[in-house]
């Protein structure tokens, strides 16, 4: 069923519902544990469910969501030393580009169901223009850089809704 107003703005909404979240969160939360939520993907990770699920892909994208996940750097560093050992920035920095890689194939998957070959493509460049932060750069600028991966990742989700919107009449 096609939400009130269609995908695309469902998909805003979250969005913004999203990110106004992650703002009271850092709010509330101590400057050391601020520091290591530095950007957050609940609205693009929400957007490619709701997604998925309305072209019928869901389990194919949990599934390859967990397996793209399995080696995410902080992952690995809960299996060896414990949820109790504290993550450096760097490890959390490299965790949440982990995350933005794997949520690129999930985008363009998700794009290839809904719109073909044509639309996986767009949204490819779109995320491959802001890629996450390579190398041994300023911390600053890393997250900087994943900021504007996640940007375009969010705005990729809304494209998806909007072609969405075309196939379904919204």
């Amino acid at each position: 069923m096609v939400p009130p107003g269609g995908y695309a703005a469902a998909l805003e909404e979250l969005i913004a519902r999203a990110r106004v979240e992650h703002e009271v969160l850092l709010a509330r939360v101590s400057p050391e544990m601020r520091a290591s939520l530095p950007v957050d993907a609940t609205g693009v990770t929400q957007g490619i469910e709701v997604l998925a699920a309305a072209v019928g892909i869901e389990d194919e994208i949990r599934a390859l969501r967990d397996r793209l996940n399995r080696a995410n750097p902080a992952v690995l560093h809960g299996r060896v030393f414990g949820r109790g050992e504290v993550l450096s920035p760097e490890m959390v920095v490299a965790a949440f580009v982990d995350g933005a890689r794997a949520r690129a194939t999930l985008l363009q998957r998700v794009a290839a169901a809904i719109g073909g070959e044509d639309l996986r493509e767009e949204v490819e460049e779109l995320v491959e223009a802001s890629p996450p932060p390579e190398g041994d750069l300023d911390p600053a600028l890393r997250v900087a850089r994943l900021q504007a991966a996640y940007d375009a990742q969010e705005r990729a989700v809304v494209l998806c809704g909007e072609r969405l919107d075309e196939t379904r009449g919204a």
